[in-house]
């Protein structure tokens, strides 16, 4: 389908009038722009390596209502985490498989859709203000189409140990499935929590999954912030993350992309305060005809700012994978101390990895330092393994798993990093094999 059909999709869903005013005129902003932009093509620098021609593939529509089935009820028994979280299919909020005990105080999350009813002050301050409609088309039709998602608060000084969960099962209906989560994070001076983004597919419907995810950090505030995705084989998924530091504050993204046809993240960081901490961190594993792009902004506008930036791929048959990353160090960012690598492992002929790390460096005072690396498993290792009587498939395995563990390891103990461990061993190489 060409953008007129998402437009048209927006339009329909705008001509609900069921919105206040300043809501209403996010969205037609939203998709004032997403006309005024289209679909980017390959001769968009940033889009140049991401099929896009993939999302015309299906006319795909927003659902208004979805029924929580057997399948749901397993999926999320399966899938959920310890603790509170929001369930969503097909984009659509499912309150009796959601929890939302057990928060500490001070701590807030709820459905976007209702936050929209009850949250406007907050939200008219906060919603859109890091990802602007204006950033690219996806950004655009997501705001067009802006409905629900969630919003977590954190009062000041609030804590919250037990890890929040938002899963979104992408299911597919009678038709092609479009969803446009908005998620917002506020955190306030001195909180701490940490945030676990999961996207699932449930059956081979087509599904369009078009994600966008908003973290303001106060003062001295951290926040540990998960995505793992792992939709179905034909699934589509763009993702951003935008993110703003206030002073002394922490903030870390672990990304993990498993599934999907077509499967885009971005993360654009922002420090707006002194003495902040970065940490961007990323694993993507395809294989099949898979295509993984990730692509990372991280601005340092500010002095006394630290980043660490680490994203590694392993690609198999004729997966293809992308990292495009960019350090951007202000001309008034004195002591800024960035690095930022990209790591590659190549398992076949066929798989191929674009890897353009970058540094814009506009101050003189810094240490910043950047590298990539393709390459194949180690001839020497294999062979050690093999002549010790560990068949061929395994001993892939089990240097491919050595590869990704210090992404795995940088996961904390518990039942975040136990359901990383699952989904990396559903991906890794002899997988097909050993189920089939």
């Amino acid at each position: 389908m060409s953008a007129s059909h998402y437009a048209d999709v927006a339009r329909t869903f705008q001509a609900r009038g069921d919105a206040p005013a300043w809501l209403q005129a996010i969205r037609e902003e939203g998709l004032s722009q997403f006309q005024a932009r289209g679909l980017p093509t390959s001769k968009d620098e940033e889009w140049k390596y991401t099929p896009v021609s993939t999302l015309s593939a299906h006319p795909f529509q927003p659902v208004r209502d979805v029924s929580a089935g057997e399948d749901v009820a397993q999926a999320v028994a399966r899938l959920a985490l310890p603790g509170p979280r929001l369930v969503f299919v097909d984009g659509r909020f499912v309150p009796a498989l959601s929890v939302l005990t057990g928060l500490p105080r001070g701590v807030v999350l709820k459905p976007l859709s209702q936050a929209l009813r009850e949250d406007g002050a907050l939200l008219q301050e906060t919603l859109g203000q890091l990802s602007r409609p204006s950033a690219h088309a996806f950004t655009s039709l997501n705001a067009a189409l802006l409905e629900e998602g969630a919003l977590l608060t954190l009062a000041p000084r609030a804590l919250s140990e037990v890890p929040v969960q938002l899963l979104f099962l992408a299911r597919g209906g009678d038709g092609p499935v479009l969803a446009s989560p908005r998620i917002v994070v506020v955190a306030g001076e001195g909180s701490e929590a940490t945030l676990v983004e999961t996207y699932a597919g449930l059956g081979s419907g087509a599904t369009f999954t078009n994600a966008v995810t908003e973290v303001s950090l106060g003062d001295n505030a951290s926040l540990r912030h998960f995505k793992l995705q792992a939709e179905g084989d034909t699934a589509l998924h763009l993702g951003g993350l935008y993110s703003r530091q206030g002073r002394d504050s922490r903030f870390q993204s672990h990304a993990f992309s498993f599934g999907g046809a077509l499967a885009r993240n971005e993360v654009h960081a922002a420090f707006a305060g002194e003495g902040g901490e970065c940490v961007l961190n990323g694993l993507f594993v395809g294989r099949g005809t898979q295509h993984l792009d990730n692509r990372t902004d991280l601005d340092h506008a500010v002095p006394h700012c630290s980043s660490r930036e680490l994203y590694k791929g392993v690609l198999d048959d004729r997966a293809r994978g992308t990292f495009h990353g960019k350090i951007r160090v202000r001309e008034d960012a004195q002591k800024t101390d960035a690095s930022q690598t990209s790591r590659n492992l190549l398992l076949s002929e066929g798989a191929q990895v674009d890897a353009r790390p970058q540094l814009e460096i506009f101050a003189d005072d810094v240490k910043c330092a950047h590298g990539t690396a393709v390459g194949r498993l180690d001839d020497n290792a294999l062979f050690y393994l093999r002549s010790r009587g560990i068949p061929k498939v395994d001993a892939e395995r089990m240097l491919t798993q050595a590869f990704a563990s210090e992404l795995v390891r940088a996961v904390p103990e518990g039942p975040v990093r136990a359901r990383v461990e699952a989904l990396l061993a559903e991906k890794l190489p002899g997988t097909a094999e050993v189920m089939g």
